[in-house]
Parts: structure tokens; sequence; C-alpha cells
């Protein structure tokens, strides 16, 4: 238990700030003291917060640490000279540029001389740190700041990589990862139909995919003929029209018999669509767009090509989401995605939830898109 008896705390609300002082405030207040414990709260995780307290910290000779903690705040332990430490104290106040301190506590500490330096503590992996702070600003912002409706992608496009590390990291089968990523799937169209997005695509299977195992595959396979069959009565009582983007000719014929199906049964729908792109390469789909062209005998343009392609009414994509901290996009519609806004998240895609969702949609919000027409 940290003793409190020379202590303060600030809540801060509307940009004022309030110094509450506990009853046994001391005169020594001001006496020179070299340990300082703060912990601040408010946005304050995956904004760089510590990043940046590290480099105030050692800019002004200060030594300690500074923490992610599981509640959401930052926990800084600095040791130095006392108008050092203050001025620590005051930068902590304001924070890095992305942060939000809604709320801050210190107490002053005897010294203990244990650091050597100032530097950033991980609670895990440097991986699984990140994830957890990642995970922390998405709920923060999602608790407070709204998105404006015309901010929001007309077309999201999610390339889901990490069911297989996901499944692994929590010693399931591999397949266990594949279905719990295809309910995250389910559970994020459901939001961002609620928000009014009124085209998505996940990236479901590959052309590249089929050299994995066989028996993997089959259950992939099988995995998507459930969800399908799921999504049906979703799909109808929703009016939520279904496409599949991709190659037909290698499908399991009980899958593409339910692919063609669904997709005949909500044609009539116009309003939120969703596509599912199973046996897709963005390659593969331009060349077969070349080949409708070909044989329809038309000349080649660009207004042939975006009609002879798998998405077809579809809006060129605004916003492609990729999981599990993997930066490409490996062949996801080449053409129709020339401007979109790339966004890697650092989770794997079971993990990727509505908060992780509105966190990317934040992201997009905020940028601006010139469409190659400079500033």
């Amino acid at each position: 238990m940290r003793c409190l008896t020379q202590a303060g705390s600030f809540l801060l609300n509307n940009d004022k700030a309030v110094l509450r002082l506990i009853p046994h405030w001391r005169a020594d207040f001001y006496i020179m003291h070299k340990r300082l414990f703060i912990k601040i709260l408010g946005r304050v995780q995956g904004v760089f917060f510590r990043k940046n307290a590290e480099t105030v910290a050692r800019g002004l000779g200060l030594t300690g640490y500074a923490q992610n903690m599981q509640d959401g705040s930052v926990e800084i332990v600095c040791e130095g000279e006392e108008s050092a430490l203050k001025k620590m104290l005051e930068w902590c106040y304001r924070g890095s540029l992305l942060a939000h301190v809604d709320g801050l506590s210190f107490a002053w500490e005897e010294p203990q001389n244990e650091f050597n330096n100032f530097s950033i503590r991980y609670t895990n992996s440097f991986l699984r740190d990140k994830i957890a702070a990642v995970k922390q600003l998405s709920k923060h912002l999602v608790e407070h700041d709204a998105i404006a409706p015309e901010k929001l992608p007309r077309h999201v496009v999610i390339i889901p990589d990490g069911n297989r590390r996901w499944a692994r990291e929590h010693g399931v089968p591999i397949w266990r990862g594949h279905q719990k990523g295809m309910d995250r799937a389910v559970d994020l169209l459901r939001e961002m139909r609620r928000l009014n997005i009124k085209y998505v695509t996940l990236w479901g299977f590959s052309t590249e995919n089929w050299s994995r195992k066989k028996d993997e595959v089959e259950k992939l396979m099988d995995i998507f003929l459930i969800i399908i069959k799921k999504f049906r009565a979703e799909a109808l009582r929703d009016h939520i029209r279904f496409h599949h983007f991709g190659r037909t000719d290698r499908l399991p014929e009980v899958l593409l018999a339910a692919i063609t199906s669904l997709e005949k049964e909500t044609a009539i729908f116009t309003e939120f669509h969703f596509g599912l792109a199973l046996d897709y390469g963005g390659r593969d789909e331009i060349l077969r767009a070349f080949e409708k062209i070909q044989q329809g005998g038309e000349p080649v343009s660009e207004e042939a090509i975006s009609h002879a392609l798998d998405t077809q009414g579809f809006p060129d994509t605004e916003l492609i989401i990729r999981t599990s901290g993997e930066q490409r996009l490996s062949g996801i519609m080449p053409w129709q995605g020339v401007y979109a806004e790339l966004y890697f998240a650092p989770v794997h895609f079971p993990d990727f939830d509505e908060h992780q969702l509105h966190f990317a949609l934040a992201d997009f919000a905020r940028r601006e898109r010139r469409f190659g027409g400079g500033h």
C-alpha cells in the first residue's frame, strides 16, 4: 500500500482542473523528494503515451518506468531531482498528442535508487501488451467519440487474418479458430448494418488457400456451408443481399448450391449487401473479367472492366481492414481498392470485436481523402 499522506489527485472535467487534497495534507509537500508515483486515467493507452513519457523523462534526467495497467490507466514511477519530477508531473496532465487525460493521482515517496534509466514496462510480451493497449483505446473511443454518418465508408472489406494463430495460442484445433472467426464475421456484419454501412465484403478463402492441408480445407468448406445456412434466415429477415465473389468451378457442389440459392433468394434486396469472397484472388478476378469482355466482343475500357468484375454493382472499396498485424493486401480487389484507405489491426480476427471495428472506423473518419488531388 502506497503512503498517501503526501499525495493529491486531479479530476479533469471540461478542461478545468479541480484539486482534491486528502485530509492528511502535510506542509512538507514542497520539501525535496526524489521518487514520484503517478497514475493517469483517460485515453492514455494506444496513443504513444508511454513512449512520449519515456522521451520526456530521459530529457529531464529521470529514471523509472511507464506501464499500461489492466484498468486502462498508465502508471509512472520516476526518481530524480524534485524540480524535474514536478515538470514530469506537469507534462502528465497534458500527455501525448492523441491522449485525453480525464484524471490523475500522484504520491511522493522515498527514493529507492533501483533504476538505471527510464524505460517502458510490458505486462506480458510486447505484442500482447500492444494488443491490450489497442483494445483499451478502442473501448474508450466507442464510449466517448461518436462517428458522423457521413464520415463512415460505404464499402468495407475485411481480410480476416489470424484464425490459425488464435487457435494455436488458445490450445484448440485449427478449425475452432476458423469457426470462431466466422462467428465474429457475423457479429461484425450486424454491427456495420446497425451503423448503416451498406456494403461489406469478407475474404473467406483465397485462390492460394487450396495449398493448405486437405483436412483443414475440407473443414473450412464445412464451416462456410454451416454459416451460409445460418445466415439465410437473417438475410431474408433483414433484407440483406448476399453475393459470392470468386471462382465457382472448384467449390464443393453442396456449398456452391447453397451459395447460388442464397444469391437468388436475396436478389430482390437493394439496401444492404454482404459479399463473401470464396476461392477469390484479385489477379484471377481481373483475368476472368477480361475473358468476359473478349467473349462479349466489346472494347476494353474502365467501365467495361468494372462491369465484368465479380463486384459489379458494388462501389469501390473505401476501407480495407486486415487483422493479426500483417501489413499487406495479398491481392484483395486491386482494381476496386485503388483509393482505399488501409487499416492493419494487431489483434487476431477472432478478437477483432465491435470495439476494434469502431476504432478502425474512427481512424478512417479522421483521414483526409484527396484521391490524388493534392492539398
